[in-house]
Parts: C-alpha cells; structure tokens; sequence
C-alpha cells in the first residue's frame, strides 16, 4: 500500500464531556507547556527507584536522543532546501530569459519608431518624435505632450508599441532581478541546511557514543532498573476504527523490540521511528522526527485525549509515543531499554490526534 501523508492541522478538537480516564491523565501529566522554538528538550526518562548511575544514563540518553533527533531533522530538511533552490533558480533563469525576448520586442519597436522618425523628418515634423526618443522615459514624454493626438492613427499604434515594449522590458528586468536574490537566499539556504545536518550529527555522534559507552557500563542491576516502570505484555487487540488505533495496534505488535538511535524498525525502534512505522503499516506517511511529527494531525486538549492520540514530550519534541489508555502510552523510551506500555510522565508538551486527509 502506498502511504498517504498525514496533513498538518492546527484546528483544536471538538470538546466532549472529559472521561475518567482523560481525568487520569490530566492528574499525571498537569497542564500542556506552551509549544515554542528554543524550549527546553524533553527531560530524562527516569525509571522508579532509579540510583544515580542510572539517573545519570538517563541524562547521557536524553541528550542523546534531543542532538539525534536533531540531527535527523537536519538531514531530511536537507533534500527540501536543495529543492527549493533547484526551484528558484530555474525561475530566475526563466525570468532572463523573459528580459531577452521583451529587449528583443523593445527593439523591433524601437526600429518601427525610428522608421517612423524619417518618414516625419521628410515631413517636416521631426520635432516631437526627436523629443520622444530623447527624453527619459516615452512615457515622461507624453506626460508633457500630447504626440499621440498629433500623429496618424497607423503613427499612433508605432508609438504604443514602443511604450509597451518599454514598459514590459522594466517590468522584466524587475521581475529578473527579484527572482534572481530569490535564488540566491534559496541557495545560501541550502547550504546553510547542510552545514547544520553535519554540525548536529557531529554533536549527536558524540552523544549517542557517550551514552552507549555508559550503558556499557552498567551492571546487570542498574541495566534491570533501566527497564522498569513499564510492560511488554500489553493487549494488542485495542478496540476501535480511528487512524490512531489502527497505528497504535500496530506499534504494539513490536513490543519488547530494543531501543536502537535513529532506528525505525522493524527489529528495533528510537521513538519517533516507532510511530513512522507504525503509521506506515496502514498506509499513512509520517515524518520522520518528532518535531515534526509534533505538528501534524489535530492538537488535542488534554481533557479530549484518545487512545491512539499521539503524546509528545520537549519543545519542539525530542521524544514521542502513543497513548493505550488509562494514563499510559506505548513507547521506544531510551538506549538500553525496549519498546513498552509505560505510565504518561508529567512532562507532556503536546497531544495530537492524526485523522483522515
């Protein structure tokens, strides 16, 4: 099945009486952070009864996931820039070329006015056709004078030619001009994105490295208490007929899969590969980071929340997973760790629900 894009939708969810178990989960997760550019990242995902080893992996992996998140974000912008430059300057190239064929109409008129000027000159009336080609502009010319009352019909139609030819050739050369710094701030763009995508998955090369060299070092107890708070067994046969359900059915199947950086499936998961896959197993695309994933589909009330709503995590999200209902939600949490159903953190920034196209 080919996969339909879900399409953004900042339209907020029709409100319905709240549910005890969206009471539940507005007692856990408090009141939605405001989503804007510079917040704060999600935080460390801290299993109950964690020791400060393990509280410190948690830290490594959550700066981790926030610099490879980013870092993929960077890369798939990255086709996007270069297309919107390869875009821009065919349009500027096809603006020049419109500036050579409307020269090129100026100048054809411009040999009928001259031809015009010598039949006059033989008439004796070379006066107001030598002060028309001498002056500035045509038309500031026949803002002085009225030469097109003082000619021949067939005289008159020469002459607009030749201000229409004028006119249309600046009207070209302005468009040309624009298209061209388009191009260029398309292309300054572009490059930009690249050198970003490289900075971040540097930064995020280490971190991940960091991260797995202290899960390394991890004892058998602390890497037991890495996993807990959660559940790998959780029921998959989830009733109801929404997009969120169907993915949420689907991502469940991959229960107890490890956690793997930048991973989507479908043997090991990151987070935001886990809900791409999972939306692709029926049929709807996804982007492929959370920030992104963060803006499509319907923000969602915490009051309205659903099973199969989508529950993210830092502003803009570095981490994201699905709600099962009753407080929890199913995730990839962290490096050491595998996917499973995990009670909703405090630390919610958004809910958003995919529908239909």
């Amino acid at each position: 099945m080919t996969p339909r894009s879900a399409r953004p939708d900042a339209r907020p969810g029709r409100r319905t009486a709240p549910t005890v178990l969206a009471v539940l989960l507005l007692a856990l997760v408090g009141l939605l952070a405001p989503v804007t550019a510079g917040s704060a990242a999600a935080d460390p995902i801290v299993p109950p009864g964690a020791n400060d080893v393990v509280r410190s992996l948690a830290d490594a992996n959550a700066r981790a996931e926030a610099a490879n998140e980013a870092a993929m974000g960077a890369r798939e912008q990255l086709p996007v820039r270069r297309a919107e430059a390869d875009r821009t300057r065919k349009a500027a190239d096809a603006a020049r070329g419109a500036v050579s064929e409307a020269r090129e109409a100026l100048d054809r008129a411009y040999v009928a006015v001259d031809q015009l000027t010598r039949s006059t000159y033989q008439g004796g009336d070379l006066d107001q056709l030598g002060a028309l080609l001498s002056a500035p502009t045509p038309q500031a010319y026949l803002d002085k004078v009225e030469l097109l009352d003082t000619v021949s019909e067939a005289n008159r139609s020469v002459l607009q030619r030749y201000l229409d030819a004028s006119s249309a050739a600046e009207s070209a050369q302005a468009d040309a001009d624009a298209r061209a710094t388009d191009a260029r701030r398309a292309a300054d763009d572009a490059a930009r994105t690249l050198e970003d995508a490289a900075r971040t998955k540097a930064q995020a090369d280490r971190d991940v490295a960091a991260a797995d060299a202290a899960l390394g070092r991890l004892s058998r107890g602390d890497r037991a208490l890495l996993r807990g708070g959660g559940v790998t067994n959780y029921p998959t046969n989830i009733a109801g007929n929404s997009l969120g359900v169907a993915a949420l059915r689907a991502a469940l199947s991959r229960q107890g899969a490890p956690y793997v950086w930048g991973a989507t499936g479908p043997n090991t998961f990151d987070c935001s590969g886990l809900v791409q896959w999972a939306y692709r197993q029926i049929g709807v695309g996804m982007p492929r980071v959370a920030a992104a994933q963060q803006q499509v589909g319907q923000l969602v009330d915490p009051a309205q929340v659903q099973v199969g709503d989508l529950i993210f995590f830092g502003s803009p999200a570095t981490h994201v997973g699905i709600y099962v209902g009753g407080g929890r939600f199913l995730e990839a949490p962290q490096s050491g760790d595998v996917v499973k159903v995990a009670p909703v953190r405090r630390n919610v920034s958004t809910i958003r629900r995919i529908s239909p196209p």
